[in-house]
């Protein structure tokens, strides 16, 4: 073997040294930002504040047909705050008032700069009435802004719903609230179910939360509730809560910790109740605010209740299971018939209920796709992602609930129409504007039911004077009711087997190129018998994944590649694809194999591994190649 000069080696070993100080650095970027944001700017640059306001957001009060809150974010240098507003009109501005902040909080950002955040609150207004507003200091102003009063009607508002947040909000997270905002852009309020950020006390990660939703927090309310990372490092909650949130007052009496955490607020009709799990899991909080939630239940005088908290009560994701939260707060939710219970937590989605509320409905209800009862439903806006828990063996399926959707790998939103006739539709689309999944829940003198829906044209926030509902369902046992969908004489009836347009006749057939797969691979998929333009779900059961959307096309027919997940288990499967408007469904039995070379119970590598295996690698290189120069310098010295 040929000898290898000393050169040749000093500078193998700067070579090794420098790929691994490169690995490693490499490694602890892809651990530090998940791989998904680009590298950013020196964060003082972008977040350090100035005379300008900036973070401007709406916040409700105790009477929001009367008043509105304000805050915003200044430099220290700011000694006047003040507010203006005058009623909207369609020319300049005039007439305004201006009102002086109330108060002003001000501390030292992690960034090394000082920040100050103002809060004002507008009384006297009148209900149902469009105003614009703006912020500054009586020289340095914000651009003009808008708020509108809610009425004293009940209902004909829409608002939105946004699961966890928390990483990566700017990059990825601004299309699930910029989506949901071009969705209902005159949604009335937006209720956040916790972790809006990852750090508590990351200025950057807070400025980029506000930039998420560009000016969506200026217009409509931000009805928040606090998550665990809202806590995190902790152990306190984050002082940017009480300094940017300016909430009522109203939570459990004694419970200085719970301030602006644990809250109310009725709004058209709807009682929006904020908890606080994370300090629910302590027992003396938990039996606090489980004493007040009942105390507020029973004195509502609403149609309409939504609660937001942000451990789930029926866990989706990672084997959870929040025991003592579902043993002290579902029962209340149970009684008092709360409508919608919304939470995070799990970075998936799942709705469902109890099955008792599947069992003695109305004469003509369908169980599988109705029910009575308060709805449970987890959602998640930002690009952190966990795999659901098995269909069969789940944290819902052990309390007796049933999941009757679950999501995976989707950023989703959800819009919320509340209208003047009895119901409150819900819409849960992907940031791409796809309807993932739709329901509907109706209020009448006979009660209340809970119906999988189709998606609606539009809602009271969808336009400025808003879009009207579709008609209220007629009786479906009514035999003298022309469009009974059960009538055998109506010309249109689905299941009347002489009517030759019966859309029941054509049943969506699937075929696949393959029914033999491993993970990883792909499966080509043709199916017909959908609505035309209607948004088609390509999913993996036993447990649902969500593997393609697709839309059909004018034919009613659907082609697309899909790729099996790397994580697949072995053994039998099923692709079912199913229409997300007609509802129809078609699925074709699969096996997945066991991919080449795994080992029985091997679980594949992930992204998780990814930066740890460039670390190490990383790290021997350097040591590697450090020795290497060292140890031929000595030699060197000494033959010199």
């Amino acid at each position: 073997m040929p000898r290898i000069g000393r050169p040749a080696l000093i500078t193998a070993g700067f070579l090794a040294a420098t790929i691994g100080l490169s690995s490693m650095a490499g490694g602890g970027a892809v651990a530090a930002g998940g791989g998904l944001a680009p590298p950013a700017v020196d964060p003082v640059t972008i977040h350090k504040p100035t005379a300008v306001p900036d973070r401007v957001i709406l916040t409700p009060t105790v009477s929001p047909t009367t008043s509105q809150s304000v805050t915003w974010r200044t430099s220290d240098a700011v000694t006047a705050p003040q507010v203006q507003w005058a009623l909207s009109g369609p020319s300049l501005v005039t007439g305004a008032q201006t009102l002086a902040a109330a108060s002003s909080v001000q501390f030292d950002a992690n960034l090394g700069y000082p920040v100050a955040h103002h809060s004002a609150t507008i009384q006297g207004l009148e209900p149902g009435t469009v105003y614009v507003y703006r912020v500054g200091d009586g020289e340095t102003w914000s651009e003009w802004l808008e708020f509108t009063t809610a009425t004293d009607q009940v209902g004909g508002f829409s608002f939105l719903v946004q699961g966890d947040a928390q990483n990566d909000n700017k990059a990825y997270t601004s299309r699930a609230f910029r989506a949901a905002f071009e969705a209902r852009p005159y949604a009335r309020a937006v209720v956040h179910a916790g972790d809006l950020i990852d750090t508590e006390t990351s200025d950057a990660e807070w400025g980029e939360w506000h930039e998420a939703a560009a000016f969506a927090n200026q217009y409509l309310n931000v009805i928040a509730s606090t998550g665990n990372h809202e806590y995190y490092p902790g152990p306190d909650l984050s002082q940017y809560w009480g300094a940017q949130f300016e909430y009522p007052r109203n939570g459990p009496e004694g419970q200085d910790s719970l301030t602006e955490t644990v809250y109310y607020v009725d709004y058209q009709g709807v009682r929006f109740i904020s908890l606080d799990s994370t300090q629910g899991f302590n027992a003396d909080s938990r039996a606090a605010q489980t004493e007040w939630l009942e105390g507020i239940l029973a004195d509502n005088p609403n149609d309409w209740t939504v609660v937001s908290f942000h451990h789930p009560v029926f866990s989706v994701t990672s084997g959870r299971d929040n025991a003592t939260l579902r043993e002290s707060w579902l029962p209340v939710f149970e009684k008092y018939d709360v409508d919608l219970v919304v939470q995070g937590h799990d970075h998936a989605y799942g709705r469902g209920n109890l099955i008792a509320n599947e069992q003695n409905l109305p004469e003509g209800v369908d169980a599988a796709t109705s029910h009575a009862g308060p709805v449970y439903l987890v959602s998640v806006a930002g690009p952190k992602m966990y795999v659901p828990d098995p269909e069969g063996s789940n944290n819902w399926t052990a309390n007796d609930a049933n999941l009757r959707v679950v999501g995976r790998d989707i950023q989703l939103f959800q819009t919320v129409d509340v209208t003047e006739d009895g119901r409150m539709h819900v819409e849960a689309r992907t940031v791409d504007g796809a309807l993932f999944d739709a329901f509907t829940i109706t209020k009448d003198a006979d009660g209340k039911i809970v119906t999988d829906a189709e998606a609606w044209a539009g809602g009271p926030g969808s336009t400025r004077e808003g879009v009207e509902p579709p008609a209220l369902p007629v009786d479906p046992v009514d035999p003298v009711d022309p469009v009974d969908p059960v009538d055998p004489v109506d010309p249109t009836d689905p299941v009347d087997p002489v009517d030759p347009t019966d859309p029941a006749t054509d049943e969506p057939v699937l075929t696949l190129s393959d029914t033999s797969v491993a993970p990883g691979g792909q499966l080509t998929i043709d199916a017909t018998g959908f609505l035309a333009g209607e948004r088609v779900a390509i999913e993996l059961h036993s447990t649902p994944v969500t593997l393609a959307l697709s839309t059909a096309t004018d034919a009613g027919s659907v082609n697309a590649t899909v790729t099996i997940p790397q994580d697949a288990t072995a053994g039998e499967h099923s692709i079912v694809v199913r229409g997300l408007e007609s509802g129809r469904s078609a699925s074709v039995d699969i096996i997945v194999t066991r991919s080449p070379g795994a080992s029985a119970g091997a679980l594949p590598a992930t992204g998780g591994e990814l930066p740890v295996a460039l670390i190490s690698v990383g790290a021997l290189l350097a040591l590697g190649g450090g020795v290497l120069v060292t140890r031929t310098l000595l030699r060197n010295r000494k033959a010199a």
